[in-house]
């Protein structure tokens, strides 16, 4: 089975990818480069802030992943991947199974070209958390009930494709959002394995659970640089407290969920 994997390949999202790879290393990798714009002066803090976090996201990934970032991909550009040279690349790669994990809303003409699914892997608990940041929010909110993440084919929503998994990282006081994060993408690798190994055994496409609920979808422009700060003062005065809880890995690939305690 050909995979097809589309990533920005950001150090959380490797963690996920590594994991496909160390399973289908035959996997090809597509990592769409976006073109440095101009930038506004007015959103200056905001990046710098998320600047500030990247690198420490980078450095507790690299601790124990310290290959992560040694993946060999092919570039595409993020702009042009879902025009007409776009939609040929990917006709040429005829994957049998195209992932998506933080990559470029694709086209429905790119969507239909995988011979059996394509699907995404979302950091989000959707349909509740959909869109951007959905780790943050469910935070933000003390929604520690729906913090995780998801597996889902795409069709042309965001997020709201049918659910192939749900995973709920383990948790303890000592969590932050960057290490959920990373939990979460741990989990993640899991379940798209699972699930490709399913999809393998499959004589059909695995169909999931349909989404029932029109949720939210969150827009980047919402985590405004006051309500990260926010956030990040609660969790450095305790004034969050995340109760502990196993982790779970939900999945819908048969007509009953099958729940694994991992």
């Amino acid at each position: 089975m050909k995979i097809v994997v589309v990533s920005e390949c950001k150090a959380r999202e490797m963690v996920a990818v590594k994991r496909i790879i160390q399973f289908f290393p035959n996997a090809i990798i597509v990592k769409p480069i976006y073109p440095k714009g101009k930038k506004n002066i007015k959103s200056l803090p905001k990046r710098l802030f998320q600047k500030g976090q990247y690198s420490m996201l980078k450095r507790m990934v690299l601790e124990n992943n310290p290959e992560a970032h040694h993946i060999s991909h092919i570039p595409i550009d993020a702009v042009k991947i879902n025009d007409a040279e776009g939609i040929h690349f990917f006709k040429e790669l005829a994957p049998d199974i195209l992932i998506t994990c933080r990559a470029p809303i694709l086209s429905p003409e790119i969507i239909q070209i995988a011979k059996t699914a394509t699907v995404n892997l979302h950091y989000g608990i959707a349909p509740k958390y959909r869109g951007n940041d959905s780790l943050f929010w469910a935070l933000f909110h003390n929604d520690y009930e729906n913090l995780g993440g998801c597996i889902h084919h795409i069709d042309q929503g965001v997020d709201t494709g049918n659910i192939l998994a749900e995973v709920y990282p383990p948790l303890n006081s000592t969590d932050n959002e960057l290490s959920i994060g990373i939990k979460t993408s741990h989990l993640l690798g899991i379940a798209i394995v699972n699930f490709i190994k399913a999809q393998e055994k499959s004589l059909s496409p695995i169909l999931g659970k349909p989404q029932k609920d029109k949720g939210k979808n969150y827009h980047y422009s919402e985590r405004t640089l006051l309500k990260s700060i926010r956030l990040l003062l609660r969790f450095q005065r305790n004034l969050t407290q995340i109760p502990e809880s196993p982790q779970k890995i939900i999945t819908y690939f048969k007509k009953e969920a099958v729940n694994i305690f991992a």
